[in-house]
Formats: C-alpha cells, structure tokens, sequence
C-alpha cells in the first residue's frame, strides 16, 4: 500500500511539473508586441463601436427633422385639395401632421436602439424575439388600448374633429388640445385638463364645424305688445352684418322666430344668428347687451317675480 501511495504522488509530481513548464514556455512566448496589438486590436474596436454609435445618432437626427418636414408638406399638400375652410384645413393638418410623426418618431427610435446595441456587440435576435413574445402577451392583455386606437383613428380619418374645436362629449365640454390614437385631452372653460380615451368617445357634439350658431331668448313681461317686440327686434338686427364690431363675425342675416315659449312670468322671444366658429359666445353676448339697452330705451318691460303671503284663517291683520 505505502508503494502505491509513493508511486501515485510520484506521477503528480511529474504532471505537476510538466504543467508548470509549458506554462513557463507559453508565458515567455508572449512578447511586448501581442500585447500592444492586442492593446491596439481592442482600442480600434472601441472607436469603431462609438463611431457606429455617434454615425446612428446623427442619421436619426436627420432622419426625424426630414421626416416632420416631409410630413406637413405632404399632409397639407393633400388637404389643399379638398373644399373645406380654412380653418378647418389648417386644423385637420395640424392633427394628422402630429399623429403621424408621433408614429414615425416611434419607429425610428426603435430602429435606433437596436443598431446601437448591435454596435456595442449584443445580440439583437434573442431581443427581438422577446420582445415578440412580450407584445404578443401585451396585446392579448390591452384589450381597451387596441379598442382605443381604433377609435383613435377613426376619429382622425372621418375628421370628426381636431385640434382648437369646442366639443362636448357628455358629460363634458372643452376646447381639443391633442388628439392622438389613443386619447383626446380637452380644456374646460374653468382651465381644467380633461384626458378621455378615444374608445370611451360614442357621441361628439362639435360646436365649431364649419360654422356656428347663437341662439339667443329674451322674456319680457306677459303685458307687453308682442308686435311691438318683434319690430323692436327685427329694427336692431337688419343692419347688424354692417357693424363694424361683431359684423364680419355673421355669416346670414339674423332670423327672428318669434315667440318660442309662454309661461306664467312672461313671453320669450327667440333669435337665431349664424356665425363663424367659435364666434357665436362672443355676439350673443354683444346682442344680448344691445337689446337689453334697446328694450331699456323703448320701455319693454322684462318679467317680475312677485311673492305673495297667505295668512291662515283668524290671523290678525
């Protein structure tokens, strides 16, 4: 037993030391100049990477000031060529030229990124792969979002509305500050930001398409001549189109309907005034003022809410 103790530890021994002098000769076979071409081998592959890098990074750039460019110029030369307002252009260029360089942004950041991690030497294809898989996982997941960029688009292709129209999608109101795929975000009159997803929009009541329309009531006093009333009226909104203040503002000539409701308090008078976007507000309440002073000067009386005490049976007087 103690022989074969001596002859096993004799053979590592021998493998020990066999070991031990190649890696002498291997070490001294490495000179001064593998280590500088390796130095060198590594450095210029640092510098082709950051080179790749700073070459994607300016392609980009490039690649996104041409693409909004490009965009607008297409976006509004297409448009030109259709009938409606210029208003109406303008904003719906304004929509489309937002949405679609979102999108291509999108696109070439991505395209972006996976060049330079290729350049710094990672594989792309299990990346790519995954991230195949997440999005499949994703889309089964967000459902609503998908229903919200259909609707998205939909909205943007029928030009139901754009950026600077008043709408009202109930139970709220505003004017549009973005449009995208995927939401709406309006302005309330009180400044407040309201953000709805486009697939939860079923019915828009837009109140600056093409034109719009101050619809105007004025009661007076049930014992006032109604003739007289609406001679009154038709005598202060003939020449209103020649105003110099809220004429350019009025498309056709007011339309007085008459009386359009009777109550115990009085009879209300209706005017219709056709006006350009977004300019109805602004002349009702021009008009509203005018006929005030108007019924002021001639002596229309406006209705006047009395109150009566009925005092029980054998109260005193």
């Amino acid at each position: 037993m103690r022989c074969v103790c001596q002859m096993t530890i004799g053979k590592l021994d021998t493998v020990l030391d066999i070991w031990i002098e190649a890696m002498i000769d291997r070490v001294g076979a490495i000179t001064s100049d593998d280590v500088i071409d390796r130095l060198r081998e590594h450095t210029e592959g640092a510098i082709q990477a950051t080179l790749s890098i700073v070459i994607v990074v300016i392609v980009a750039i490039v690649i996104l000031r041409l693409l909004r460019t490009f965009v607008r110029k297409v976006v509004e030369r297409v448009l030109s060529s259709t009938d409606q307002p210029p208003r109406e252009l303008q904003q719906k260029a304004q929509t489309l030229a937002n949405v679609i360089e979102s999108a291509g942004r999108l696109v070439v950041f991505i395209i972006a990124g996976m060049m330079i991690l290729s350049s710094l030497g990672l594989e792309i294809g299990p990346l790519i792969a995954s991230a195949g898989i997440a999005g499949l996982a994703i889309g089964l997941g967000a459902q609503s979002l998908i229903k919200d960029t259909i609707n998205g688009f939909f909205i943007l292709m029928e030009n139901q509305f754009a950026v600077g129209d008043v709408i009202k999608v109930d139970p709220v109101s505003g004017t549009v500050e973005e449009v995208s795929l995927r939401r709406t975000v309006l302005r309330a009159v009180n400044g407040a930001q309201i953000v709805i997803p486009n697939g939860e929009i079923r019915t828009v009541e837009n109140q600056s398409k093409g034109w719009s329309r101050a619809v105007i009531d004025i009661e007076t006093a049930a014992s006032v001549d109604d003739a007289r009333v609406l001679a009154l009226l038709q005598e202060l909104l003939a020449p209103i189109q020649s105003d110099p203040l809220i004429g350019s503002k009025i498309l056709e000539p007011p339309q007085v309907l008459g009386i359009s409701a009777i109550s115990v308090t009085g009879v209300t008078f209706r005017v219709l005034v056709k006006t350009e976007p977004l300019q109805q507000w602004m002349v009702e309440r021009e008009l509203r003022l005018r006929i005030r002073q108007t019924f002021v000067e001639h002596g229309i009386a406006m209705p006047v809410l009395t109150s009566a005490t009925v005092a029980p049976p054998g109260a005193p007087a």
